[in-house]
């Protein structure tokens, strides 16, 4: 199938947002772009082009054996990344492989080491690398000697992008303790990310933790891993409910350079009567917010081993997830003024547990030239979401922020909007697959998973998603040997059905 692996060594060295700028320019058809210049922002991926109107976009990432996201684990606690691109090696994953898949996989202790800690720090900046081509005050002025309908000169001259940018100043220190022997072994690993984003007041701090333990006893007969991944982040938030406000960018670049952020008297500047234009300074510093999430993963795998060539593997996780939320805008904001709500705020808040069993069998054998593999499984997934949030304005002081949401005048009137809700889903399947090589020149596989999902409706609830490949390794046959100048060469054709579940989980109900 089609299937790239990156090793730690080979990744994109430096800063990096999230574990997918590891692999930029290294995996042939997958697209990874930050968006934007928020301090929190994923990147945005794209492995099998858009597959779904209606469902998740991105490929399903799997860390460690568990579902996850890029930002799950630390970039400097990862020891390599696998990417799976087509559909014959994706639709074992039945419902969530339709986007791909992105194996995880954190570094691990092999062998007999000493006590040994390893630590990592580094310093970053930013910079604009390319600014949009406006005008100046001095072009500005032009348009008003032509006398261009809106085109007033104010008698200023300021650079509107250079008042809300700065020079961001981040940094990471990253430290792990392994060791162990041949039976038990252990690492821990603790990663600290402190960002500033270029738009001023914007910031990003995270705390990522993993502890790993490893065990095995009876020659091997019996193995036992336990995983405990901790995550904890906090952020400056300039628009409700996020931290990157897209409107002070763009009203950063569309105001008139003709203009100043202040009057003489230290009072902002603002045109309330021009729809979709604001002060973006003012925006900047008449709002006020913070977002806090915590993230524990605790996952542990048993292994049973009876005879070298079969193993029986059960995998238990539970991931839970809790956020915090709270954003305020002054009765100075533009966009209290303007809407007459004099001072705003709004809290909330966001819950997810998700559980997941899996257990497993492989069986591996080679009957001289031939190499037989069969896998057999059952897989259970569910998740539990809630969400709240509400809203006051009119407030009698600023000084409340958003610490005293009941002293907003709008509730009492029934003018604020509030909103709460919780679902469910659930996922399960079964799946089998066998891999069958001859002299590692033919190669075969074919898969099947069974499965069903709460998402659908009472008749489609459950699907099958087949698979089947064939390879030759043209590189290994006898005619190839004396071309040297050729390392490797493969021809595959694979074939396998994958799909997707509505971001709704209850679309298919009235």
């Amino acid at each position: 199938s089609s299937i790239s692996s990156i090793k730690s060594e080979t990744f994109i060295q430096g800063s990096v947002q999230d574990a997918a700028q590891l692999l930029q320019g290294k995996v042939a058809g997958l697209g990874i772009v930050m968006p934007n210049g928020d301090p929190t922002s994923s990147s945005q991926i794209v492995l099998r082009g858009i597959g779904s109107l209606k469902g998740d976009r991105v490929p399903l990432v799997i860390v460690d054996g568990v579902p996850g996201d890029m930002s799950t684990v630390a970039p400097e606690d990862i020891e390599s990344i696998d990417v799976i691109k087509d559909g014959s090696a994706a639709a074992i994953y039945g419902t969530r492989g339709n986007n791909g898949v992105i194996f995880i996989t954190t570094k691990k202790v092999k062998g007999e080491i000493p006590v040994t800690i390893d630590i990592q720090a580094y310093v970053t900046t930013q910079q604009i690398k390319k600014r949009l081509d406006m005008m100046d005050a001095d072009q500005y002025r032009q348009l008003v000697k032509q006398g261009k309908p809106g085109a007033i000169d104010y008698g200023y001259d300021t650079d509107w992008l250079d008042q809300i940018l700065r020079t961001p100043i981040s940094y990471v220190t990253n430290a792990s303790l392994r060791g162990g022997n041949r039976n038990s072994n252990y690492i821990a690993n603790i990663n600290y990310k402190s960002g500033q984003g270029i738009i001023k007041r914007s910031d990003n701090r995270v705390l990522t933790t993993r502890l790993e333990i490893n065990h095995s006893m009876w020659d091997n007969l019996l193995k036992f891993n336990l995983n405990i991944m901790g995550k904890e982040q906090k952020y400056t938030a300039l628009g409700d409910g996020k931290s990157f406000n897209g409107e002070i960018y763009r009203n950063a670049l569309i105001n008139i350079p003709t203009e100043r952020p202040k009057d003489d008297n230290g009072n902002w500047i603002d045109h309330p009567t021009m729809n979709g234009y604001m002060n973006p300074v003012a925006a900047l510093y008449e709002s006020n917010g913070e977002n806090k999430s915590t993230q524990l993963r605790t996952f542990g795998t048993v292994t049973l081993t009876p005879m070298d060539e079969f193993f029986v593997k059960a995998l238990v996780s539970r991931t839970s997830y809790n956020q915090t939320r709270g954003y305020a805008e002054t009765k100075k904001h533009i966009s209290t003024v303007r809407n007459g709500k004099n001072g705003f705020a709004s809290r909330g808040t966001t819950a997810s547990i998700d559980n997941l069993l899996e257990i497993t069998a492989q069986y591996k054998n080679n009957f001289g030239a031939h190499n037989l593999t069969g896998l057999a499984g059952y897989s259970y997934q569910d998740n539990t979401y809630e969400n709240y949030w509400m809203q006051n304005w009119d407030f009698p002081s600023d000084q409340y922020s958003y610490n005293n949401m009941g002293a907003g005048a709008a509730l009492k009137r029934g003018e604020v909007e509030e909103k709460s809700e919780k679902n469910k889903s659930k996922l399960i399947g079964v799946f089998a697959r066998i891999n069958y090589s001859f002299n590692d020149r033919y190669l075969a596989s074919v898969s099947i998973r069974h499965e069903g999902a709460t998402q659908f409706g009472a008749n489609y609830k459950w699907g099958n998603f087949p698979a089947v490949s064939v390879g030759w390794n043209i590189h290994n046959e006898e005619f190839m040997s004396s071309l040297h100048f050729i390392s490797s060469l493969k021809a595959r054709l694979g074939f396998g059905v994958t799909g997707s579940i509505p971001e709704d989980p209850y679309m298919s109900l009235s």
